[in-house]
């Protein structure tokens, strides 16, 4: 219960900070590039660092280094709070810490997932992430909510000082780890050599390689689009901070729906299609909720791009355990780590595309290159959407 309450508290401070930072930026500069780009330095360290953190991972405990990593997390917070409080904050120092907020969330994957993947048997990993996507992917209910309404009530620094609240509730949980307390190594290896064991194993296998590219198709063409949700709603719908958190909101209601249906529907010979389809459905609809006129049709339709999404978001570390071997899972999450950092790219492309051609454009185009992507990626290697075996692991 402990992963799962970990994963609960460090989303919500992620989506709370994203959103009320997104709507400051905007309201200071009006700028959609400078939006996307908080996101984008939020993503950054998946890409820059995922694979060395996932090293790291083979040599410390990874609770010790989880609570590390929360140690300062709080700290960055609490310090925020303070200078938004005293009107100290430009928009370069919270670039800054977007930034510092990503090499936080690096330890999510090699660390806290790789736990709760060895934590409960493999026959049972598809219902144990479907809750973890409840608890954790559900949040991105709860954190746009909080962060519209403390940006509309208190400021910016009403928000921060709520995300440390979370990031300690999260540290507290994190003590009560029962493993995760001993280093995973078997024998000494550089940490050059663990990220290049990690490419090797990527490499040799078509079906880790298809899987960590439908992760990348998402990252490019899915995720960057949610950072367009305060632009679209400020500029286009011209609606206050409050109502954007809600209809952001709406996608986590989604998640939360599609976690509970594959809790208690999901068959493992199913997980491949979820993982798959969940990307295309949620896609599809992103193309939706950009073309909306107002903010219903523009909520409904982010509450189908959250059940897409949330289906995608369980099977795609579920589907990496249940395919690699436990020797090589600490660095094939650290490849996820990256794979989920090309939303560099994407959060960059997507910015410069809004300032071009208009943020509701720069969105459908997204959507559109996303879903040939991922054609083409099942053309390449049909195994991505066959059954998926029933694990014979305990």
């Amino acid at each position: 219960m402990s992963l799962f309450c970990m994963g609960a508290f460090q989303s919500v401070a992620r989506w709370l900070e994203l959103l009320a930072l997104g709507v400051y930026v905007f309201d200071k500069t009006q700028s959609p590039f400078l939006v996307a780009l908080i996101t984008l330095l939020r993503v950054a360290p998946l890409a820059l660092f995922g694979p060395l953190f996932g090293a790291f991972n083979q040599r410390i405990a990874r609770r010790k280094l989880y609570l590390i990593g929360l140690t300062l997390i709080i700290f960055v917070s609490l310090t925020m709070a303070w200078l938004s409080w005293a009107d100290l904050a430009p928009v370069w120092l919270l670039c800054v810490v977007s930034f510092a907020g990503g090499l936080f969330w690096v330890l999510d994957f090699p660390v806290r997932r790789t736990l709760l993947g060895e934590a409960v048997p493999a026959a049972s990993l598809g219902r144990a992430m479907g809750f973890d996507t409840v608890a954790n992917n559900g949040t991105r209910m709860l954190g746009p909510l909080l962060g519209g309404a403390f940006l509309d009530l208190v400021g910016l620094y009403g928000a921060f000082l709520v995300s440390a609240a979370f990031y300690i509730a999260c540290f507290i949980a994190a003590l009560t780890l029962k493993i995760g307390t001993t280093v995973t190594v078997s024998k000494p290896t550089s940490v050059m050599a663990d990220i290049r064991l990690g490419l090797v194993t990527v490499n040799r296998d078509p079906l880790l390689k298809a899987l960590l590219l439908v992760t990348v198709v998402y990252n490019l063409f899915g995720f960057p689009t949610l950072s367009m949700v305060p632009v679209i709603g400020r500029d286009e719908l011209q609606i206050s901070a409050s109502l954007i958190g809600l209809v952001a909101a709406m996608e986590g209601m989604g998640a939360i729906l599609a976690g509970l249906m594959i809790i208690f529907f999901a068959q493992i010979r199913r997980f491949r299609q979820i993982y798959v389809f969940g990307l295309a459905l949620s896609l599809a609809f992103c193309a939706v909720y950009a073309s909306a006129g107002a903010a219903t049709p523009m909520g409904l339709a982010l509450l189908i791009v959250g059940v897409g999404a949330s289906g995608f978001s369980a099977m795609q570390t579920t589907l990496l355990i249940l395919n690699s071997d436990k020797a090589d899972r600490s660095r094939v999450m650290g490849l996820l780590s990256v794979c989920i950092g090309s939303a560099l790219i994407g959060f960059a492309w997507l910015g410069l595309a809004a300032n071009w051609i208009g943020p509701r454009m720069a969105v459908i185009a997204s959507a559109v290159i996303g879903l040939l992507s991922l054609l083409a990626i099942w053309m390449k290697w049909r195994d991505v959407i066959a059954p998926q075996p029933t694990p014979t692991q305990p």
